[in-house]
């Protein structure tokens, strides 16, 4: 019975540098240039699997912002607008005092 070419991955052309390759050298090196492009995928695949991972973070972030910039621009407005009503207020109270001491 015939080892299997994972088995015998550790006879390798280096080992008898002077002799020819036969057909189960052949089989144990395609077997591990398979099984390092197996390995190189699998890390692609990981890696793809991250940055749709940071894209969909990034698409909630995103989301996330746009509803706090528009909290934000209506507490502004709020703000703003109380302000307006209070400086209306203090310059019209400061004229009518103005006024009663100018009389």
């Amino acid at each position: 019975m015939e080892n299997e070419p994972e088995q015998n991955l550790a006879d390798d052309f280096e080992h008898w540098p002077n002799e020819p390759a036969t057909r189960n050298d052949l089989r144990i090196l395609a077997t591990r240039i398979d099984q390092r492009f197996a390995k190189i995928d699998s890390r692609f695949a990981k890696v793809d699997s991250r940055f749709d991972r940071v894209d969909a973070q990034f698409a909630e972030m995103r989301i996330d912002m746009r509803e706090l910039l528009f909290e934000f621009k209506e507490s502004m407005r709020k703000e703003m607008f109380r302000f307006a009503g209070f400086l209306t207020f203090t310059v019209l109270t400061a004229l009518g005092i103005f006024a009663a001491f100018a009389r």
